[in-house]
């Protein structure tokens, strides 16, 4: 048989513990303060005053410039960021009071961190490399080198190699041969130059001939 004050005790203690418990299984939109389960502030408002036995829990709404994009129990909203100009940062989506301002970059240029602290230009492909990703808002160009039979001669942002001239499919030879910088130079066939010159230097000779003629018989006329 116990006796009362350790029979108090038990029972305080159990008490105690069934309090405590109640206390604990407070909603994901609660806190714990004081022994009371108190509201969270929702996004877009701070906390003034922890809820009591007898108030609820008092907030106040971010101020103008200000947001909060949490349930929360903050006494201070968090201040909107501010794109730098001088970083090549615009802003690219107002903030609100629940959301904090968005930054991008300024067109050419991209992030040089996740956060997009400041911004860089974009970096061409130089000659003899060509573009194989186009720079975004928050990635820089991606080039790569030309391989045998491609070819870049400018330097770009948006240009991918190109494929040497197919000299063959032209009926054509090979004058000079392509780089990974310049395209083949193609030309007519040995033999076909031959066919074309050989016309052309009788129809000189001809023409000469025929002005001889001319000059002398104006002579035997005189």
């Amino acid at each position: 048989m116990l006796s009362l004050p350790r029979l108090c005790a038990l029972w305080g203690c159990l008490l105690t513990a069934v309090h405590l418990g109640q206390c604990l299984m407070c909603s994901d939109k609660q806190y714990l303060h004081d022994g009371q389960c108190c509201d969270l502030c929702q996004p877009g408002s701070r906390l003034t005053s922890h809820c009591t036995a007898f108030e609820k829990t008092q907030c106040h709404p971010c101020d103008s410039g200000e947001f909060s994009a949490q349930w929360n129990r903050e006494i201070r909203c968090h201040q909107h960021r501010h794109c730098e100009p001088n970083q090549g940062l615009r802003v690219k989506k107002e903030g609100t009071s629940e959301s904090d301002t968005v930054c991008a970059c300024k067109e050419g240029q991209h992030c040089t961190s996740k956060d997009c602290e400041a911004c860089a230009q974009h970096t061409p492909c130089i000659p003899g490399f060509g573009v194989i990703e186009m720079a975004t808002e928050t990635n820089d160009t991606v080039c790569h080198p030309c391989p045998v039979g491609f070819f870049s001669n400018q330097s770009s942002l948006f240009e991918k190699c190109h494929p040497w001239t197919s000299c063959e499919d032209k009926n054509l030879e090979v004058l000079q041969k392509g780089t990974s910088q310049t395209n083949v130079i193609c030309g007519l066939k040995s033999r076909m130059r031959a066919l074309l010159v050989i016309p052309v230097v009788m129809g000189i000779l001809i023409t000469i001939f025929g002005v001889f003629l001319y000059i002398s018989g104006q002579e035997t006329k005189g």
